[in-house]
């Protein structure tokens, strides 16, 4: 059974977010501390499914979910072939053009990555391109194993990306 003031604290949270005017100061502090407690158990579990996914992919897999760690976004992502000739699996989150929130995204995504694959992978950052629209790429190897986060802006969209794209084993 979950303690009745326990319930009232949430309550007096969700409250919160609706009407913040009718709590008192601690009432305030409380709950913004109870909601980054919130957050950063989403993450890690967003994280988790993340590595999970990864670590689940096999040369016949097919579409595939995922969430953004962080926030959680789903999005589906796609097998393609490559010009290698294996396959992959790619996925995308949009963002607002050059948002704060697609950075934080592919700083969470990098890192997040990084953490999946641990220490023993090692880690390429692409070259810089010439083109007006800003790119970044990390690519990250681990035996066969390869994963590529990557942010590009794309100014005639008005809109920055955040790729994953993970090669399927052979």
């Amino acid at each position: 059974m979950i303690d009745p003031s326990i319930v009232t604290r949430i309550q007096r949270c969700a409250l919160f977010q609706i009407m913040p005017a009718r709590l008192g100061q601690n009432d305030v502090n409380r709950c913004a501390a109870f909601f980054a407690i919130l957050t950063l158990l989403g993450a890690a579990a967003n994280a988790q499914a993340l590595c999970n996914t990864i670590d689940t992919l096999h040369p016949n897999s097919n579409d595939v979910q995922m969430s953004m760690p962080g926030s959680g976004e789903v999005v589906t992502c796609t097998r393609s072939l490559m010009l290698s000739g294996g396959a992959q699996i790619h996925c995308g989150w949009a963002f607002a053009y050059r948002s704060p929130a697609a950075t934080q995204a592919f700083e969470t995504l990098v890192s997040t990555v990084a953490e999946c694959l641990g220490d023993g992978a090692a880690i390429t950052a692409d070259l810089d391109v010439n083109h007006p629209d800003f790119y970044d790429l990390q690519t990250f190897q681990l035996g066969d194993q390869e994963v590529g986060v990557s942010l590009k802006d794309k100014a005639s969209l008005s809109e920055t990306y955040v790729f994953l794209r993970v090669a399927l084993p052979n």
